[in-house]
């Protein structure tokens, strides 16, 4: 609905309250809201397009991205295969030197580095001090999960033991050790009482 239109509406609503009911308020017509016109329908569907077309090129630079991420990670890993495959052949040839006795001093130098590499790894998760592992495994089974229901559920028990007994001690009457809850002194019957309350 036009501007034009809502304002010929507002006035005909306002020209009918003041036949019907004199001095009422009328109704005001925003002129600011109707001058914030967003332009043609046309307008619309351009401006539209352009933020549509914003978001498909921040989309498009963000799928590139993530392909170029994903092609380096691939390309890396085939790298290190071929690396792999590289050093697993040299070692074979190596080895065949090794077994023939025709090791040259660079080979044998290379080879040397190698074994004294692979030692180091080794050595690096080769541990000799059990009682140290035995400890950091029980250190690691102290923090599990289990091990700290088990600790709750016994704190829980021992709090509820303790409340239990306290709860007991406080019942019991220390003031008059001679008397039970509830009944005459002991020693004393219930018919010298009657007998002396009568006598009142």
């Amino acid at each position: 609905m036009s501007s034009l239109t809502t304002a010929h509406a507002t006035n005909a609503v306002n020209a009918l309250l003041q036949s019907v009911l004199p001095g009422s308020a009328s109704i005001k017509v925003d002129r600011k809201r109707f001058s914030r016109d967003k332009g043609s329908k046309a307008q619309l569907i351009d401006r539209n397009l352009k933020k549509r077309a914003e978001v498909q090129e921040r989309d498009v630079y963000r799928i590139k991205k993530k392909e170029k991420k994903a092609l380096r990670k691939k390309i890396s890993g085939r790298k290190q295969a071929q690396e792999d495959v590289e050093q697993k052949a040299k070692l074979q040839v190596l080895r065949k030197h090794q077994e023939n006795n025709t090791l040259t001093d660079h080979e044998r130098n290379y080879l040397d580095k190698v074994i004294k590499r692979n030692v180091r790894n080794l050595k690096s998760w080769d541990y000799d001090d059990k009682e140290e592992i035995q400890d950091l495994q029980k250190q690691i089974l102290a923090n599990s999960s289990d091990a700290r229901k088990v600790r709750k559920v016994k704190s829980r028990r021992q709090k509820k033991k303790q409340f239990k007994e306290a709860l007991s001690q406080s019942v019991k009457d220390h003031r008059y050790q001679a008397l039970t809850p509830g009944l005459a002194p002991v020693g004393a019957s219930d018919e010298e009482d009657s007998e002396e309350e009568e006598d009142y």
